[in-house]
């Protein structure tokens, strides 16, 4: 048994020198080849799809069921511009429309309990139309 170890050890050096080197790339495929470009190609569009699914995802989930709990609450908003907004926001029973930038928040107007009725500020109005008849009812008094 060890004549056959020691014969096996001393064998193996010369079956690896006896073997044809191989150096790196010599036998590969061209990087440049249809196949290699088609693979990337699609391997960059599935990560690509994913990125956009993931984020279409978040944008979707984003505050899922946490519009409707606490005292707070978005009734309604207006887009002013490509970054504004004025968002009317019901913190308990009184309404409050603030004025919505990039690190900016400003509140426009209170108004007081008894002012907005739940049933003004049906869905199928548009916010502006709500907004100035709200306006309209306030100047009136």
């Amino acid at each position: 048994m060890l004549k056959l170890t020691s014969f096996i050890l001393m064998a193996m050096p010369s079956m690896l020198l006896a073997s044809e080197p191989v150096t790196v790339g010599s036998q590969s495929v061209d990087p440049l080849s249809t196949a290699n470009l088609t693979q990337w190609s699609v391997g960059l569009m599935f990560v690509l799809l994913v990125i956009v699914i993931v984020a279409w995802l978040a944008k979707r989930l984003t505050g899922f069921g946490l519009g409707q709990v606490g005292a707070l609450k978005v009734v309604s908003g207006i887009s002013l511009g490509t970054r504004e907004k004025a968002v009317l926001i019901r913190a308990g029973k009184q309404y409050l429309l603030l004025g919505v930038a990039p690190g900016r928040v400003v509140k426009l107007h209170t108004f007081d309990e008894g002012e907005i009725n739940e049933s003004d500020s049906r869905p199928s109005g548009s916010f502006q139309q709500n907004l100035q008849s709200m306006m309209s009812k306030k100047g009136a008094e």
